[in-house]
């Protein structure tokens, strides 16, 4: 979601190459005017008509269904009008599609995650998923299902001129994936005794927390909701229980003993982690949870969406006890406008005579229950039924239950961006019945419930977890204390029509939180990789409470960084990160919702993060304290959030072949992968962390050392290319990398060697430099009877500052003149396609002179014209997403700390740009797919 890119293309213009990127929100102050001995002529291009207008997502190819996915659009005229659509057909055919008529930037830009839709199409406003939660049928009363798990939905984007009724001139389209097992997960069909089901596991071979899935009314094998449920970290039993292969296809009674059979087949899983399980029920499914809960032992957790607490159309049995059900009234259904039928009012009551003799006697139970709730639910009074039944169990002592009760939702509450369904086929009477639900508001319900849906389990169903984030609606002295209405980001949804009711639940919202203590809300809940965003909220706080929140990290030498930041939360007692504004006075201000990780500072001066050992994650603190004192006031919250580097499933292989000293890292699967060397600069050694990010999305990709490792030379004196020749032949002839070429990534140092191995190697395909050069630099370079000497350099142009930092950006000299120009690299004899990501504010060199330089030679030799792009405001280290900015360090060349450059918001917003640009060239170049991004850069 977290898109701010923007593209400089190479076009007919001298100056077209170049363009400076626009942020969301205010710009980042311009860079500082500085000196050169030299000048590149590098004035920004004002136009962009050149440029086919063209879709870019993220991710690019493929995405699982419940993940956010960030659609943008680039190469459109300044402010022109457009309608976007997208259409997805389902597994029968049917076809449901969403449209949004929207206004590019003065740039010709569309971000959807910070330009808003106007009126006039499926939705309007400011809805980054609104495309996707958006689409309905173009079969009235459709209902979107996903029968066979293991193939994707495939989601088609389509950019149209204008905003009439009818499209207009088509001007893009790009396609995706949208799919619902994360690579590694098992799906293993089980037919064991009676049990009819389908057990999903997460990858690997621990032992994870067990559920059981089950569905309503509408009988059959339903698997969306368990599959994505393992992709998180579960082992999900998906079961059926009628009209299902040899399963009753109309049963009289449903015997508890059946689901039993399904409780214990998890319990004596060896992957399932005991000593109990957890029960995942959508409305009948939800009273059958209730039930077991009551029944079976072993029970740890049930959450209920929109369930029934009591027996409803078939009875509920276990040994010697029957519930009946409730008796149901069919003329008491009520007609709309529309002729559809309402059929809310037509149950008894279960908490009256003679409806409470189908009550599930819930207080039987040892679980913990989370009850979902849509206050539009126009199938079940869950709203009510969640509320009375909490009552009974508070009388009886008992403070196991939580309910979130979400406005303007309905009955069907499905994984997120699942499109709403608030008109369908009724599951008893089979009637066109109003189920419930308001678009918007649906759509928020989804994404909320989902979220606490993990965080519940994994709080009840791993044992001392470390990981408390969920959601908490405690129980207290007040009848009202324990249930509360969820707010959402934005403008508040419309509230639900009022309807009458036979009964009145009494569920007017509780007005304060005073007894619900301060918690912190991750997602994703307990780990992330370090290069994805983590959303971050605090609850339970007072009204306009005032906090102060900090993050901390140790790297793997004990050197402490932190950052921290002042707000105030909202009426609510809420503060969520991603609509709450930082207030001056803390690391950083402003609406950032991913601020406490890229404003972490070292408490040592000049020292920089970086992870040697990719396998163990980082272990961020996070801590909220009261006030905004310049001491930490009373502690509220604290909650520990694990920052991986490896992807379940991606494996580490060191190389020792040869002469090559190296990591290769292959993803999931057998391959073959777009191949890549991934080289760092003079620091030396074999990192690893950006090698390991990028496999983490589908390439093979070697971190390759060069000096000062192991036995490698321990000075940066000089380089034979014939060492990075072995380590282009090993990939080239390893069976999991994808020929005929390869990539190259180069930082720095590690930039200027990879112009130098395209220019005289074979098999290089492309080339992505960031902030390299295009002179070698800092040691000679030798290749059979060829040697290019460094670029001289001149020590007497450092300027140091009053505290002692060194500013070598003047250092070294012009590679154009003179003698020097024997240290320009021939980058023109090089068959490959090249990317040059500089950063305007690098400090270490004049990485945007050698960009603009390499690209005019490229072009005098008749070559395509690279890729360019430019970050105002960006330093010399861009590192992948959300490592903090590098302003200063000690370099190991000069012994003495040196200035790297950079303004930490703008150079935050680099790397997550370049970070995608990288991923999408090689995508292009090595696998012949645009991965999301347009095929014309």
């Amino acid at each position: 979601m977290w898109q701010v890119s923007a593209r400089c293309v190479c076009r007919a213009s001298s100056r077209a190459w170049q363009r400076r990127l626009p942020w969301p929100g205010p710009a980042p102050a311009a860079p500082r005017s500085r000196s050169r001995a030299w000048s590149p002529g590098t004035a920004p291009a004002q136009g962009l008509s050149s440029m086919a207008p063209s879709i870019r997502l993220s991710p690019a190819a493929r995405s699982l269904f419940d993940e956010p996915l960030a659609i943008a659009v680039q190469g459109l005229g300044p402010r022109q009008q457009v309608t976007l659509r997208t259409s997805l057909r389902d597994e029968t055919g049917q076809l449901f599609q969403a449209s949004a008529r929207y206004q590019a930037g003065d740039d010709g830009e569309l971000d959807l995650a910070r330009c808003p839709a106007l009126p006039g199409g499926s939705f309007s406003g400011l809805e980054p998923m609104g495309l996707l939660w958006a689409l309905q049928p173009q079969k009235p009363f459709w209902y979107m299902v996903k029968q066979d798990v293991q193939s994707p939905f495939l989601l088609q984007l389509e950019v149209f001129e204008g905003h009439g009724e009818r499209p207009g001139r088509l001007l893009a389209q790009a396609q995706h994936e949208r799919v619902f097992l994360r690579d590694g997960v098992r799906r293993i069909p089980v037919r064991q005794g009676r049990i009819r089901a389908t057990l999903f596991l997460p990858p690997g071979e621990d032992t994870v927390p067990g559920i059981i899935d089950i569905h309503g009314l509408g009988g059959g094998l339903f698997e969306h909701r368990a599959s994505l449920l393992a992709n998180h970290g579960f082992a999900t039993l998906a079961l059926a229980y009628y009209q299902f292969e040899d399963l009753p296809q109309k049963p009289n009674t449903l015997q508890l003993e059946y689901f039993e059979e399904a409780v214990n087949y998890m319990l004596q899983h060896p992957q399932v982690k005991g000593p109990g399980v957890g029960l995942l029920g959508f409305s009948k499914g939800g009273e059958v949870s209730l039930a077991m809960a009551a029944f079976l032992k072993n029970i740890m957790a049930v959450v209920s969406l929109n369930g029934p607490v009591a027996a409803t159309c078939i009875p509920l049995s276990y040994k010697d006890k029957t519930i009946p059900t409730l008796t149901l009234y069919e003329h008491k259904a009520k007609a709309t406008n529309s002729k559809i039928l309402d059929y809310s009012d037509v149950l008894d009551d279960p908490f009256q005579a003679p409806g409470n003799q189908s009550l599930i006697p819930l207080e039987k139970a040892e679980a913990q229950f989370l009850f979902i709730v849509g206050q539009d639910d126009r199938v079940v009074k869950s709203e009510y039924y969640a509320t009375e039944v909490c009552k009974l169990l508070q009388a009886q002592g008992k403070e196991n239950f939580q309910i979130l009760s979400y406005p303007g939702t309905g009955h069907c509450i499905d994984p997120p961006f699942f499109p709403l369904y608030p008109i369908g086929s009724h599951p008893v009477f089979h009637k066109r019945a109003v189920l419930g639900g308001e678009l918007r508001a649906y759509s928020k319900a989804q994404v909320h419930a989902w979220s606490q849906i993990q965080a519940f389990f994994k709080k009840y169903l791993i044992v001392k977890s470390m990981w408390q984030v969920s959601a908490r609606c405690v129980c207290r002295a007040s009848s009202r204390a324990w249930q509360r209405r969820l707010p959402w980001p934005g403008p508040a949804p419309a509230a639900p029509r009022s309807r009458s009711r036979a009964w009145s639940p009494g569920t007017a919202p509780a007005q304060g939180l005073s007894s619900m203590a301060p918690s912190i809300r991750l997602s994703p809940a307990a780990r992330s990789l370090f290069d994805e965003p983590l959303a971050i909220a605090v609850q339970g706080l007072g009204p306009r409470q005032q906090v102060t929140l900090r993050t901390s990290l140790r790297d793997e030498t004990g050197q402490l960084f932190q950052a921290s930041a002042h707000y105030q939360a909202g009426d609510d007692g809420e503060l969520d990160l991603a609509r709450c504004p930082a207030l001056p006075g803390g690391s950083f201000s402003g609406l950032e919702p991913m601020g406490l990780l890229w404003a972490l500072q070292p408490q040592k001066p000049f020292w920089r993060l970086v992870k040697r050992d990719v396998q163990s994650p980082f272990l961020l603190q996070l801590e909220v304290f009261e006030g905004h004192g310049e001491r930490p006031g009373r502690l509220l919250a604290q909650a520990q959030h694990e920052r991986v580097f490896l992807r379940d499933g991606v494996r580490r292989i060191p190389v020792r072949q040869g002469r090559i000293r190296a990591t290769l890292f292959l993803p999931p699967g057998n391959g073959p992968f777009p191949g890549i060397i991934d080289l760092y600069g003079t620091g030396g050694g074999l990192p690893e962390y950006r090698a390991c990010l990028l496999a983490n999305y589908g390439f093979a990709v070697l971190a390759l050392a060069f000096y000062s490792y192991e036995d490698l030379p321990k000075e940066m004196k000089e380089f034979h290319l014939e060492y990075f020749e072995e380590a282009v032949n090993y990939m080239l002839q390893h069976a999991q990398v994808k020929g005929p070429g390869i990539g190259l990534l180069g930082h720095s140092k590690g930039g200027d060697l990879c112009i130098s191995m395209a220019s005289f190697l074979k098999g290089i395909t492309a080339t992505a430099l960031i902030n390299g050069s295009v002179a070698n630099v800092g040691a000679v370079l030798r290749y059979k009877d060829i040697t290019i000497p460094p670029l001289g350099a001149n020590l007497k142009r450092i300027k140091v500052s009053k505290s002692g930092i060194a500013d070598i950006i003047d250092v070294l000299n012009n590679p154009l003149e003179g003698p020097d120009q024997q240290s320009f690299i021939p980058l023109e004899k090089a068959e490959c396609c090249f990317l040059f990501i500089v950063g305007q504010d690098d400090h270490n060199w004049k990485s945007e002179f050698f960009a603009v330089e390499g690209s005019k030679r490229l072009q005098a030799h008749g070559k395509e014209k690279p890729e360019i792009l430019c970050y105002p405001g960006a330093g010399h280290y861009i590192e992948p997403p959300f490592f903090p900015m590098c302003a200063a360090s000690m370099h190991l060349l000069f012994g003495k700390p040196v200035m790297w450059g950079g303004e930490p918001k703008a150079h935050c917003k680099a790397q997550i740009d370049a970070w995608q640009h990288i991923q999408a060239f090689f995508h292009k170049h090595l696998t012949g797919k645009p991965s999301g991004t347009s095929s014309k850069l």
